[in-house]
């Protein structure tokens, strides 16, 4: 597939100015589950609730942070709330596992998102992301923070958010490789990969 609106170099050159602020506004949106809920309380949320619960503190933060910020807008499409970066790149926040895929229930915005396909209130040329953590399997720390490119049911390009002690932030690719053969194929008819 040769889509340069996919390319992972692109994107990540829209991403790499605000990736401290974005994986710190994750950072916090989780450390905030942890530390201000009683710990009987997050013991009897489950992954879904746990997940929820972090996602709202996340928005949270970002909202603060990009308040002040030119060309950064939280938008909301239909109920998926996600941010527009320069009208080149939309992100939604998600919890994700290693692989950079998210684990919820897919709502029809969420596949048409995660298709690359148009939505209302987003800008139509900007490549849709998923921007991301991946917790450990107690729920207790975070892992990694991530970014991904969905395309379809599979997940185009990830990258891992390497976060520096002085505030600063880079990325490394982490796609998997593919076997020859494995490739994704062309659904008859779809127009898209997956």
């Amino acid at each position: 597939m040769s889509r340069p609106d996919l390319d992972l170099a692109i994107n990540m050159a829209v991403l790499e100015p605000h990736l401290p602020m974005l994986a710190g506004c994750v950072r916090r949106g989780f450390a905030t589950y942890q530390t201000q809920y009683p710990h009987a309380v997050r013991a009897a949320h489950d992954n879904a609730a746990a997940a929820k619960n972090v996602h709202r503190h996340v928005l949270e933060e970002l909202e603060i942070a990009v308040a002040e910020m030119a060309g950064l807008t939280m938008v909301s499409a239909r109920g998926l709330e996600v941010l527009n970066l320069h009208d080149r790149a939309v992100a939604r926040f998600k919890k994700m596992d290693g692989m950079g895929h998210s684990k919820s229930y897919p709502t029809m915005q969420a596949r048409n998102f995660d298709q690359q396909m148009s939505l209302p209130n987003l800008p139509p040329a900007a490549t849709r992301l998923t921007f991301g953590y991946e917790p450990d399997l107690a729920f207790s720390t975070i892992l990694r923070v991530l970014v991904a490119c969905p395309l379809g049911q599979s997940t185009h390009w990830c990258a891992q958010v390497n976060e520096g002690p002085a505030g600063e932030a880079s990325w490394v690719d982490i796609t998997p490789q593919r076997l020859a053969g494995t490739e994704p194929f062309k659904h008859y008819g779809s127009g898209t990969d997956g």
